[in-house]
């Protein structure tokens, strides 16, 4: 993808995995039109999302590092397991009409239940369960994620009050 995912925003989850599209993941996929793929993150308790086409990037890297890792003589399995993290544990993340579905397995892995924090991260976005979000080792980000929280539930509470 040639655009930068940059924003967030708390978006409802339903049973099938089905969210609506937040303002700024849409701008970036009417710009791309990308496949997108989710995956669950590698040192983070959320998942991460990306255009398809950053797969052949993710390959080149693990290979290069293989290669590093040979010839310093480390046990091949290290490879096969990031191997098997980067590429096993990703799915294809249908979108259309301003709607993605994230699939039950990424769902189950990044504990995604009714409601998701999506996060630009540049070149991917991460979609977070607000719950684990708040308890996050950054701050700054565990500061976003109740902001986001409290929004939406001060959101909800006005709605209900006409």
């Amino acid at each position: 993808m040639t655009s930068l995912f940059h924003g967030s925003a708390i978006c409802d989850v339903d049973a099938e995995g089905n969210v609506t599209v937040p303002e700024f993941l849409a701008d970036a996929l009417a710009a791309d039109n990308a496949d997108l793929v989710v995956a669950k993150h590698d040192t983070d308790a959320c998942l991460v999302g990306y255009g398809r086409e950053r797969l052949s990037e993710l390959h080149a890297r693990t290979e290069r590092r293989r290669q590093a890792e040979e010839d310093r003589g480390e046990d091949a399995r290290k490879h096969y397991h990031r191997m098997r993290r980067t590429f096993g544990l990703a799915d294809r993340m249908p979108h259309g009409d301003n709607k993605i579905r994230i699939p039950a397995v990424m769902r189950h892995l990044g504990k995604i239940d009714r409601l998701a924090l999506f996060v630009g991260a540049g070149d991917s976005f991460e979609i977070w369960n607000p719950d684990l979000a708040l308890q996050s080792d950054d701050a700054m980000f565990r500061e976003l994620a109740a902001f986001r929280l409290r929004a939406r539930r001060d959101n909800h509470n006005t709605k209900g009050v006409q």
